[in-house]
């Protein structure tokens, strides 16, 4: 085959995967981001490969990272062209490489070729992975502590989600708890949950009895399971590849999800209504070995927490901006952006509704069903959780590792 043809100019997520399974996900990363217009992608791709090799040689340590997601999802996207959770991805292999002055190499796998987000964790707690990226959700599996975050309303508006992230406290708890599990967390990227309704659904959602007898897509979240049998709708399970048929066809109603990675896997096309209803979070994370980890000199493994630093600081910075202009879901997002092109109707609750989803959910109204999940996911970090993320101080970045 004419390999000038197979990568012109028009560049699809197949072609990504036929170069990273020549020259590897790095190097096709690097170079699906980095090529020049009307540059070819392949001879840009090996002259990456090259350089990521050497680099790869002259590393004392390797991060072999996987990813399920592939890049290049939105090639004409205003901020970034990137799939909503992969946001940040490749700062972090470049911080990490940069810090490290070349001493730790990472090599970014795409397309689940290291396994899903539900077995990557188990890898890493063996130790047979050094990296990988993941919902909190999917991580908990290996590394329960993660469901503390997952309680409804608990973590609160996304300020209180970045002031954990920055927080020592957190971190001593929290964080530690995880890396005690097997997995530690390294960096963060938090979108809001909001739920979304088919078109043709014949009804508006401000209140929860509004989805009384409604089927909700729910995913393997114990929490997201909970909150919708607490709510009065029928969740119903759903693999992530059949929702978007599942929607158009009617075998379910809606879903809860973020609005960022429901457009990138076009899910969109077939959503009518977006309600801002925001009580839980899609909390995208890359994740290191603690085994691997712990076994690093100590000077390399702060030398990782200040790439990671860097790397966090990068997310929130960019964090509002992105919501606002690239995936187009506030009031005052622009018309060309990705969500507000499809018109779908937006709800913003206002007060009084968003008080009625608080109370349906609250811990007050439903200790019972609470309480042996806090005792099963931990008492302490949940509590420090909901202390830390509604302390009053304004958040700042800080190095949340140390004091």
């Amino acid at each position: 085959m004419d390999e000038k043809k197979l990568f012109g100019p028009h560049q699809t997520r197949r072609q990504f995967m036929s170069l990273a399974s020549r020259f590897g996900g790095s190097a096709a990363t690097l170079a699906w981001f980095g090529a020049p217009l009307g540059v070819s992608l392949l001879e840009v791709t090996k002259a990456y490969a090259q350089t990521e090799a050497e680099k790869k040689s002259k590393a004392d340590h390797i991060i072999l990272t996987g990813i399920t997601e592939n890049p290049k999802r939105w090639p004409n996207g205003k901020l970034s062209t990137e799939q909503s959770n992969l946001t940040g991805v490749i700062q972090w292999k470049e911080n990490i490489e940069k810090h490290t002055n070349g001493k730790v190499y990472v090599d970014l796998q795409y397309g689940g070729s290291l396994g899903n987000q539900i077995d990557m964790p188990k890898k890493l707690q063996q130790g047979t992975l050094q990296g990988a990226h993941g919902s909190t959700q999917n991580a908990a599996a290996s590394a329960s502590v993660w469901n503390v975050i997952d309680f409804p309303y608990h973590v609160g508006p996304v300020e209180n989600f970045w002031r954990l992230v920055f927080s020592k406290e957190f971190n001593d708890v929290v964080r530690k708890k995880s890396e005690q599990q097997g997995l530690v967390m390294t960096v963060i990227f938090p979108q809001v949950r909001w739920m979304e309704y088919r078109k043709g659904l014949g009804r508006e959602v401000r209140r929860p009895e509004d989805i009384k007898g409604l089927k909700i897509r729910v995913t393997g979240s114990k929490l997201e399971q909970t909150a919708f049998r607490i709510l009065p709708a029928n969740p119903t399970p759903v693999a992530w590849g059949e929702t978007y048929n599942a929607l158009k066809e009617g075998a379910v109603d809606g879903l809860h999800v973020g609005p960022g990675p429901i457009a990138d896997v076009n899910i969109s096309e077939v959503i009518g209504q977006l309600v801002d209803t925001e009580f839980m979070y899609n909390s995208d994370a890359m994740y290191l070995s603690a085994r691997w980890y712990r076994a690093l000199p100590a000077a390399i493994q702060e030398q990782i927490m200040e790439a990671c630093y860097d790397t966090q600081v990068f997310q929130h910075k960019v964090y509002e901006s992105y919501l606002r202009d690239q995936w187009g879901i506030r009031a005052d997002s622009p018309p060309d952006s990705i969500w507000q092109k499809l018109k779908p109707q937006f709800i913003y609750l206002n007060t009084q509704e968003l008080d009625a989803w608080k109370e349906y959910l609250s811990y007050g109204r439903n200790k019972a069903i609470y309480d042996p999940l806090i005792a099963q996911f931990g008492k302490k970090e949940y509590e420090t959780t909901g202390k830390v993320a509604n302390e009053k101080s304004p958040v700042s970045p800080r190095r949340w590792w140390k004091a």
